[in-house]
């Protein structure tokens, strides 16, 4: 009973939720690529382009590799923010295929047509950020910034 009463006098901790620096730089590279996929979508679910997705990579793997990181996981995250507003476009899609009257097998393999389309949407985008993040690591390593120390140095 007293832990109880104690635990209700005092306030709970609040949770806290830390970002890593691989996150934070894809965060930085990949909010404008998302904004501008977002954009394409809501415009035009069939003509989506990835606009600055590259650039954000590249942004993002500079920033990380200066402080340590790795420049294509962060990159791969960059790809991941500006890919997931490209899911959007589905939505019609998914409505559309119960609505057409074939019969059910029909319907079921463009359920998973759709699926393959939606993890295409993502995994490109991704393989696009993980190689742009490379080559922002690359262009941080030409720079001067240093390399991640290795084991026992």
């Amino acid at each position: 009973m007293q832990f109880f009463i104690s635990a209700v006098k005092h306030p709970a901790v609040p949770l806290q939720f830390k970002l890593s620096k691989t996150w934070k730089c894809a965060l930085i590279g990949g909010l404008v690529p998302a904004a501008f996929t977002l954009v394409d979508v809501l415009r035009s679910a069939s003509d989506i382009t990835f606009q600055g997705l590259f650039l954000g990579g590249v942004i993002a793997g500079y920033l990380v590799k200066r402080h340590g990181g790795t420049g294509t996981a962060a990159g791969v995250r960059v790809g991941l923010i500006g890919g997931i507003p490209a899911l959007w476009s589905l939505k019609e899609l998914m409505v559309a295929i119960p609505t057409i009257p074939n019969p059910l097998w029909f319907r079921v393999v463009g359920v998973g047509m759709a699926l393959v389309v939606g993890v295409l949407l993502l995994v490109v985008p991704m393989v696009v950020g993980g190689l742009a993040g490379r080559f922002g690591g690359w262009l941080a390593e030409r720079q001067g910034h240093p390399r991640v120390p290795t084991a026992g140095s």
